[in-house]
């Protein structure tokens, strides 16, 4: 019954996603033109999982198929609907790989991705090795195809974390259920959570257990303050390994950790809280793993990433300690922009704090009951200790966000489902479903807010490619706004500028103006791209100038005696005289 329930909700789920017009797609995302049917598909996907979970005997493999439609339906709108990559990364993330496939080296001046190139080497290597050099279908299939991956690490994760199996699955369906900040696409930020994620599955599940011996009384003390904490604490798998073979898997924890130090800036330092944490409440044996995780990352930025360090001194460690800066960058900058903008903005930051509330609530339920909660507290709080440190962009919050969820779905799901190993009754499962109805709809709300300016047509990509072809190497290139598919195509080939960045504009900033863009163009000339998708982030964001970016652009074309090369139903490309004092 429930897997034939799994089913019509995947039929149902991907026709609704297909009849959906990308054309009415607003301000406010999917949310505003998805039909009645997909949530009837989603509801049928939740019911599923639910009733599945509520069976006397738990099967893994049907609920493993009730999360891959989940998956499928939820994290694969966009695929879906659009056939194409989302994010303007994914195509400038295409163009690193194929750069380092052509060129078979890095340049660690050209930007800071080549200072971190680990998981751009693996995309050129997989290119090489299978011959197919267009990874186009990898960055639109991706965000389905990274979720999947994260699934087995997930699961032994949560197996760990959790009292008994159906809290460890329930973890893992909400998780699918409130991740809504969309970093499932082809990136490094993917690549090294799937690392991050598998090395924390291991160490709890191989190596738990304290790091040093019963002697001294701070150790007394901490062992005594833990026992009184979490009375039941989780009992240790027991595994049937010789000494090599644990000295086998500590060696892999070590590489999963330089895995995520040249494939990701931020990643290797968000493990190094969580195994920390880990170590002293008594979870993990395996004291040198906090401080391998400091040592590699920090080493690597001095040593191999020198260049990157020496040009960006103070965005590094500008804001060492300022919290308001970083709450600031994380939260007052990026609440802006048109009404709808705005809508999308709280709305993730309701998710986030019902989420973290949530988790609360079943740590202080676990403690009651006598069930295992100390340790997906701590990886719950583990990354905020990263948030007075550096802003990261404004994306900060977003990623303590994404690494504290993995815990605190475990914790979120555990006052819902009864202490041992039988079924949750009626009640139980009603709660459940009703949870997770409200969190999924807040999902497809706060992660398919901006599609409208995360997503491109392929007259936007046919406009980027003529861009190409009649831009003489070396050109200097101009985005209205940076929101632009390119950078696919002979990466280290151009110059690019950007006029506005795609962010709300921010008290006190000047408007853009014809002198604004003048300034870019070099005594050479310039080719200027404007989009469809520019013009929508634009609009949305509130970034552009008062009378609209479409009409500054035609009057600068005018005054400025700019020649239109090409236009389609994407957009326009100009090309733009050589200024007498350009760059």
């Amino acid at each position: 019954m429930f897997a034939t329930m799994a089913a019509a909700a995947l039929v149902l789920g991907v026709w609704a996603l297909k009849t959906v017009n990308v054309q009415d797609i607003g301000g406010a995302g999917l949310i505003q033109v998805l039909p009645p049917t997909y949530f009837v598909a989603l509801g049928m996907s939740l019911a599923g999982f639910v009733g599945s979970l509520g069976l006397k005997v738990l099967r893994p493999w049907l609920l493993v198929v009730q999360l891959l439609v989940l998956i499928i339906v939820l994290h694969g709108a966009d695929p879906i609907i659009h056939d194409l990559p989302r994010l303007e990364a994914s195509y400038r993330h295409l163009g690193i790989a194929d750069y380092i496939s052509q060129s078979g080296g890095l340049n660690r001046k050209l930007d800071a991705y080549f200072n971190w190139p680990g998981f751009f080497g693996l995309l050129a290597i997989l290119s090489d090795a299978t011959g197919v050099h267009d990874l186009t279908w990898a960055a639109t299939w991706a965000p389905i195809g990274v979720n999947v991956l994260l699934l087995p690490a997930l699961l032994a994760l949560a197996l760990r974390l959790s009292s008994n199996p159906r809290q460890a699955w329930a973890g893992v369906w909400m998780f699918y259920l409130a991740s809504w900040v969309g970093q499932d696409y082809l990136s490094p930020q993917a690549c090294a959570l799937l690392l991050l994620l598998t090395l924390l599955a291991c160490v709890l599940t191989v190596f738990p257990g304290w790091p040093w011996k019963r002697t001294g009384k701070l150790s007394s003390r901490i062992r005594g303050f833990v026992r009184r904490v979490e009375i039941g604490r989780p009992a240790a798998v027991k595994l049937d390994l010789s000494r090599t073979g644990y000295i086998v898997l500590a060696a892999v924890c070590a590489v999963l950790l330089a895995g995520m130090t040249v494939a990701h800036q931020l990643t290797p330092f968000a493990a190094i809280p969580v195994l920390g944490l880990l170590a002293l409440s008594g979870n993990s044996r395996l004291w040198f793993l906090p401080v391998l995780a400091l040592l590699l990352p920090v080493c690597w930025l001095v040593f191999a990433a020198t260049p990157f360090l020496l040009g960006h001194l103070q965005t590094l460690f500008g804001s060492l300690g300022n919290i308001n800066a970083a709450a600031s960058a994380s939260l007052l900058n990026r609440v802006g922009g048109s009404p709808a903008h705005q809508f999308i903005v709280y709305s993730r930051l309701a998710e986030a704090a019902v989420i973290w509330f949530l988790a609360g609530l079943g740590s202080l339920q676990g403690r009651r009951s006598r069930r295992p909660w100390l340790a997906a507290a701590l990886g719950t709080v583990a990354p905020f200790v990263m948030f007075p440190l550096q802003s990261y962009g404004g994306e900060l919050l977003l990623r303590i966000y994404l690494f504290s969820l993995p815990f605190a779905a475990c914790l979120v799901v555990l006052p819902l489902l009864p202490r041992g190993p039988e079924p949750p009754g009626a009640r139980r499962m009603g709660a459940l479903l009703l949870l997770g109805s409200v969190i999924a709809t807040s999902t497809v709300t706060a992660r398919y807010g901006n599609d409208a300016i995360e997503t491109f047509t392929p007259d936007e990509i046919a406009l980027a490619s003529r861009l190409y072809s009649i831009a003489p190497h070396g050109t200097v290139l101009i985005e209205a706004v940076h929101d632009t598919a390119w950078r696919f195509n002979d990466y280290a080939g151009y110059r690019y500028e950007t006029l506005l960045q795609a962010e709300p504009a921010k008290p006190g900033d000047a408007p853009p103006s014809c002198a604004s863009i003048t300034e870019l163009v070099p005594s050479t000339g310039a080719y200027l791209i404007v989009t469809a998708s520019q013009i929508h982030a634009a609009e949305i964001l509130n970034t552009g100038p008062a009378e609209g970016l479409e009409h500054l652009i035609d009057r600068c074309a005018l005054q400025g005696g700019w020649s239109m090369e090409f236009r389609n139903a994407g957009g326009e490309i100009y090309h733009l005289p050589g200024a007498p004092h350009g760059i």
